[in-house]
């Protein structure tokens, strides 16, 4: 291992010891009474919307989508940094991706189920049954 390398392993091999955390996953969707919900853990950020393949969403579906975009905003009431929104879907697969202030885009990390985007990327995908 190079010297650099090696410093850069102590370097966070020491934060860690120090008290640093592993990165929080928010719970898988959770299918209940005829909705959703989906959480994501994204301590620090300002918004994170949920965009999708179901109608009332839109996104995925090729419509049109601006930063002025409102469709799919989550909450952090308690503000503990696990945004949360409530989407009442059927039985049906639907694909998903995370937006988080507007600027980056990022999988479900506690949903395992991928599918091809079309463009070289990937989705996240939730099957209800």
């Amino acid at each position: 291992m190079r010297r650099l390398e090696r410093a850069a392993c102590l370097g966070v091999l020491v934060s860690c010891l120090a008290g640093c955390e592993p990165p929080r996953v928010a719970p898988a969707p959770e299918a209940s009474h005829g909705s959703v919900i989906f959480r994501y853990s994204a301590p620090g950020a300002r918004v994170v919307q949920l965009v999708g393949s179901w109608d009332e969403n839109s996104f995925l579906r090729g419509r049109d989508w601006t930063s002025d975009t409102t469709v799919g905003l989550m909450e952090d009431a308690d503000r503990d940094g696990t945004w949360e929104i409530r989407v009442p879907l059927g039985p049906g697969r639907y694909e998903y991706l995370f937006r988080v202030d507007g600027r980056t885009w990022h999988l479900d990390p506690s949903n395992p189920q991928r599918v091809p985007d079309g463009a070289g990327g990937e989705r996240s995908l939730l099957v209800v049954r």
